[in-house]
């Protein structure tokens, strides 16, 4: 492949990247009954919401959820980061959503990501249910507030295997480059990396 090919490739790329608005546009053009209105109001004014209120440091963690090792993982981080002096962590599914509630997902993951001083995304892979909330993080609104903890496997193949995705690829493009992208292959070097955050 020569080197017009691959800028040919690249512009290509940057044109399947929404833009901010059209992510946001997503998000508002979700229609909701009122009684899942009044859902959305409750979740977000619920228990869990007051115990995050007041914390200087506010990190929504989001990545792999389910019984798996990479939530057990992502559980960890979540942890680590909740146990700092004068911080919270939290993640979407602490506020009690159910797959039934799954519609009212991205209305309360906007509201969460605009209350977070920081998200900490822990990526494993791009094959999960997960890989939605990639696309509204790359919303440069957001982006600042945006840590990500990706997996390296030392294996090339398994890499581009588990994060061969090219809609969540092109969302997450800008989030893996630069210094807010630490990358971990074991859980000593994922524990290091969360204590590494601000």
């Amino acid at each position: 492949m020569d080197e017009d090919e691959t800028a040919s490739e690249t512009e290509e790329a940057r044109d399947d990247i929404p833009t901010e608005s059209e992510i946001l546009d997503g998000i508002t053009d979700i229609s909701l009954t009122p009684t899942e209105h009044q859902r959305v109001k409750d979740v977000v004014n619920g228990e869990e919401m007051r115990r995050i209120k007041g914390h200087d440091r506010r990190y929504l963690i989001v990545g792999a959820g389910g019984e798996t090792g990479a939530a057990t993982r992502r559980m960890t981080v979540c942890n680590l980061l909740g146990e700092r002096e004068d911080a919270v962590a939290t993640r979407l599914e602490d506020f009690g959503l159910t797959r039934e509630d799954i519609k009212l997902w991205t209305r309360v993951f906007d509201i969460l990501c605009g209350r977070a001083t920081d998200i900490v995304a822990v990526l494993e892979d791009f094959d999960g249910g997960y890989v939605w909330e990639l696309g509204l993080l790359f919303a440069p609104s957001y982006r600042e507030k945006v840590w990500v903890l990706k997996r390296r496997y030392r294996d090339e193949d398994v890499e581009r295997e588990r994060f061969d995705n090219g809609m969540a690829a092109s969302h997450t493009k800008m989030l893996l480059t630069g210094g807010r992208c630490l990358e971990w292959r074991d859980e000593e070097e994922l524990q290091n990396a969360a204590k590494s955050l601000p």
